[in-house]
């Protein structure tokens, strides 16, 4: 299968909450903005898109934030943390060096999600070969 994009969908009752959190606190833009539908994305039109929409008849059950967890990859998680910490977002877990390389931190959106936020250091000489 060739696929032109990947969009993942989070079913959720909390639109305006979700909709604040990225827009405002991530910076994220709009790309769809309906009362069922929710699309954001993290800058101009082909960017990396997330979409939040109410529970209905396709997926009925609503996410309640557990067993997923979106990367996000910025050039400074640390100033990155800094300005997510002053903007009253609650920090999960602090920036901490990661031995498969990574320097991360994490913090969860309004319907539980995680998200890890990180820039790439070197990884420990264990992790080095898992790289591709």
């Amino acid at each position: 299968m060739k696929l032109d994009r990947i969009v993942p969908i989070v079913t959720t009752t909390r639109m305006q909450q979700t909709r604040a959190f990225y827009l405002q606190q991530l910076g994220f833009e709009l790309s769809y903005d309906h009362e069922h539908y929710l699309g954001v994305r993290a800058g101009p039109k082909g960017s990396p898109e997330l979409g939040f929409m109410l529970p209905d008849a396709e997926a009925p059950k609503v996410c309640d934030g557990e067993g997923i967890t979106l990367a996000f990859a910025v050039a400074d998680a640390d100033r990155e943390c800094a300005r997510l910490r002053q903007a009253g977002v609650e920090i999960v877990q602090q920036p901490t060096d990661q031995p498969w390389g990574a320097r991360s931190f994490v913090v969860a959106d309004p319907n539980g999600v995680s998200i890890y936020i990180s820039h790439v250091i070197p990884a420990a000489v264990e992790f080095a070969a898992a790289v591709r």
